[in-house]
């Protein structure tokens, strides 16, 4: 397969034109956006507490696969059980935290 050159300028202006078009597909992008920082503040509060995957599978004697799935950015949602593990094993916790007003899910 040959290499394509995309226009990344073109393609956000084409996002933002869809999203304009159906709020259904903004809010779905959000949500995903949200997910995506959240996993992306995982993999650094990991790597600042020094642990590899590996590492921190076996601190919480979870399987790497479980690690790597809990940072990636797949449809498979860690559950409640195993993210709390995680975090408490490099350090932190989890709470509920009410949103301040205006601010939505």
């Amino acid at each position: 397969m040959p290499f394509v050159e995309s226009n990344a300028r073109q393609e956000e202006m084409e996002l933002q034109a869809l999203m304009d078009s159906d709020p259904a597909i903004s809010k779905h992008i959000a949500e995903f956006d949200k997910e995506y920082e959240f996993r992306q503040k995982l993999v650094e509060a990991r790597k600042e507490a020094g642990f590899t995957q590996k590492e921190l599978g076996m601190l919480t004697g979870l399987d790497a696969r479980a690690i790597s799935r809990t940072e990636s950015n797949t449809d498979i949602s860690p559950n409640l059980r195993t993210l709390i593990k995680y975090v408490n094993a490099i350090g932190y916790k989890l709470e509920v935290v009410k949103q301040d007003e205006g601010c939505s899910a």
